[in-house]
């Protein structure tokens, strides 16, 4: 039972983006990234998860359902911000109906940059979720040096 002690169940919340950090999280699972060895799980409902991300921009049509998804949540939860439209709008900015991103609406905690980011950045942003969550250290070989720069928790200034 302890091999299933830090396992992560992640939910994954769209609003309103334009699917290329879907494409990019949708690669999360397969051979090359591979995070069910890590004993992380996309799972379908909220109450079953500790994670959350979310991409795009927060359209007015998914503010009422991603604050409700977010309530389903158990504590302690992480949320991460995949994308610089759930960072700060990206391309939507100034939109209509568009808000000002995961990170302001929904008080992200991690940030994962990029429009759209490597699946590798993600995953450094999802092993920041783990370890904030009590999870083990991330092994050195998980870790590129590169994407640990752009992925930040979102009370850290950003790197100059």
């Amino acid at each position: 039972m302890a091999i299933f002690e830090r396992s992560i169940g992640i939910r994954h919340l769209v609003c309103g983006s334009c699917n290329g950090c879907e494409h990019e999280m949708n690669a999360l699972s397969g051979p090359d990234y591979d995070i069910t060895r890590d004993g992380w799980d996309i799972v379908a409902s909220p109450r079953h998860a500790d994670v959350v991300t979310v991409t795009g921009p927060m359209t007015e049509a998914m503010r009422v359902p991603a604050r409700r998804t977010l309530e389903a949540v158990p504590e302690p939860k992480i949320i991460v911000a995949i994308g610089d439209c759930a960072v700060g709008c990206g391309v939507f900015a100034c939109g209509a109906g568009v808000g000002s991103g995961a990170c302001v609406e929904l008080g992200a905690t991690i940030a994962v940059p990029g429009c759209p980011p490597t699946p590798s950045m993600i995953k450094t942003g999802l092993l920041r979720a783990a370890q904030a969550l009590g999870g083990p250290p991330a092994r050195d070989a998980d870790l590129n040096p590169a994407d640990l720069r752009s992925t930040r928790f979102t009370s850290e200034r950003p790197a100059r």
